[in-house]
């Protein structure tokens, strides 16, 4: 598993890396920022004629599928394990299991309705800067956690030890900091709305942790 995964998000990396400085060597910064979105588009066509938008078009739907797939397979179970710890509301009906298949079905219906009214009733498009900022928030917190973690159990059992460590998860603190200043800069109102959103989970977090402690 540790192998798989430093070889997957090598591949990935190169082929990002590789991609654009394509992009960056055959269109002007220009012409890129006045594009936006559609200058990976642009490229595809200008490189390789109407048949490279095509099939540009056909990877972008395959890669969407795949990412949907693994959304499937992880949000859901992410809502069960909180249930089943009760750190969520209606944690009983949540963390509900299918008696043959042992699939999170009741998880999986919730994150269903929940996306299917944030796509129907607002924009999918701003919805996904938002996500920038408040998922990078906790990347920071997650990669933390690690030196607290190695500071506060130094001689636990670890299945899988960060690689280069502490260097590694420096490198990817500095990295996400740098993503939310520059969300910080470009879309201020956007943050806030974040900070909003993520505000409003603690109350319901302190609530949940007080009821588990007096049970």
């Amino acid at each position: 598993m540790p192998q798989a995964i430093i070889l997957g998000i090598s591949m990935v990396l190169i082929a990002y890396t590789l991609v654009s400085y394509g992009i960056l060597h055959f269109v002007p910064a220009a012409t890129i920022h006045k594009l936006g979105q559609q200058t990976t588009l642009y490229f595809a066509q200008a490189a390789f004629g109407t048949i490279g938008g095509r099939l540009l078009n056909i990877g972008i739907i395959i890669s969407m599928v795949g990412c949907l797939n693994g959304k499937i397979m992880t949000f859901p179970r992410i809502v069960y394990a909180m249930a089943a710890q009760n750190q969520l509301p209606f944690a009983k009906q949540l963390s509900y299991l299918h008696k043959k298949s042992h699939e999170p079905i009741a998880a999986t219906i919730a994150i269903l309705v929940y996306a299917s009214i944030m796509i129907l009733f607002f924009n999918p498009d701003r919805l996904s800067d938002l996500c920038i900022f408040t998922v990078y928030c906790f990347y920071v917190a997650t990669f933390v956690g690690v030196f607290i973690l190695r500071k506060r159990h130094p001689a636990a059992e670890r299945p899988f030890s960060t690689p280069g460590f502490p260097i590694t998860p420096l490198i990817a603190i500095l990295g996400a900091l740098f993503v939310i200043i520059s969300e910080i800069g470009s879309d201020l109102s956007g943050v806030l709305i974040s900070l909003v959103i993520i505000a409003v989970g603690f109350p319901i977090y302190y609530w949940k942790r007080q009821q588990n402690q007096n049970t």
